[in-house]
C-alpha cells in the first residue's frame, strides 16, 4: 500500500465533519481507514519514541471516546489535537 501524507489528513478532515454531523457510521469506517493509513506510515520506522509515544496516547484516547459514542471529542482531538501532532512528527 503506498499512501500519500495528504491521505491522512483528507480521511482526517472527513471523520471530523461526519463526526459532527452525526454521521455516526461514516466517522467509524473513516477511523478504520485512519487507523491503517497511520500503520503504514508509522511502519517505515521514520517517528522517534518520543512522537510514538505521543501518538499512541492521542489514539488511545480516540478509541476510548469512540466506545463512549462521544463524537464531538474524537472530532476534537483529532481536529486540534493529532492533526498538529501528525503535522509536527510526520515531517
Amino acid at each position: 500500500m503506498f499512501y500519500e501524507k495528504t491521505d491522512i489528513f483528507q480521511v482526517i478532515k472527513v471523520i471530523v465533519k461526519s463526526a459532527r454531523t452525526g454521521d455516526y457510521g461514516t466517522a467509524s469506517s473513516e477511523i478504520n481507514k485512519l487507523m491503517q493509513l497511520l500503520q503504514a506510515e508509522l511502519a517505515k520506522g521514520k517517528v522517534d519514541a518520543g512522537g510514538l509515544s505521543k501518538i499512541t496516547y492521542s489514539l488511545e484516547t480516540l478509541m476510548e471516546m469512540q466506545k463512549a459514542g462521544d463524537w464531538v471529542a474524537i472530532a476534537d482531538i483529532l481536529e486540534y489535537e493529532f492533526t498538529q501532532l501528525w503535522e509536527n512528527i510526520s515531517c
